[in-house]
């Protein structure tokens, strides 16, 4: 199922479509359908008035963030896993309040990674480890970081690289609004 995202309007920066697969949701710039598809009118929901349904499908997500919608073969039906939720993946500014909470162990977290930046700009990504405490660290600090989706480049870069990420002002997903 995919539908427009409303924050595109407010930033261009934020990707236009946001699509779901077995309670994952994936925000991608472009989205493709080589199979048909039905509507889902909902005009007493808050957020989105209609979406677009496929049925028995396969999601490909390339690395230009574009989805691709295809008929799911026999092969596919054995070999493909349902997508599971990702691991919370987090970015936020480097020394910053959520940084020191990360540093005094206030929440379990995975190894902390560093996108080192141009005049001493600097962030930090990591996996936060117990659902429980996402919701805490949101309630708390959530205005400081913002959590990442498995198809943006700095969550995969944190696989990829060892210790540091090198920061990339091209990328849309450079977070420019925190200091």
């Amino acid at each position: 199922m995919f539908h427009f995202n409303k924050k595109h309007l407010e930033d261009e920066t934020v990707p236009m479509w946001v699509i779901k697969s077995h309670g994952v949701t994936f925000y991608v710039d472009h989205v493709s359908a080589e199979i048909s598809w039905s509507t889902k009118e909902t005009p007493d929901n808050t957020h989105t008035k209609g979406s677009i349904k496929f049925k028995d499908c396969k999601l490909s997500i390339d690395d230009d963030n574009c989805a691709t919608v295809s008929k799911l073969s026999l092969t596919d039906r054995l070999t493909l896993k349902h997508p599971s939720l990702p691991v919370t993946r987090i970015i936020a500014p480097r020394g910053g309040k959520f940084n020191m909470a990360l540093t005094n162990q206030e929440f379990k977290h995975s190894k902390i990674k560093y996108i080192i930046g141009s005049c001493s700009s600097g962030y930090i990504v990591c996996d936060l480890l117990d659902p429980v405490e996402v919701t805490f660290a949101t309630l708390k600090y959530g205005e400081v970081f913002r959590i990442l989706k498995p198809n943006e480049n700095y969550y995969k870069e944190y696989d990829i690289s060892t210790e540091s990420i090198h920061i990339d002002y091209d990328d849309p997903d450079t977070p420019y609004e925190y200091s």
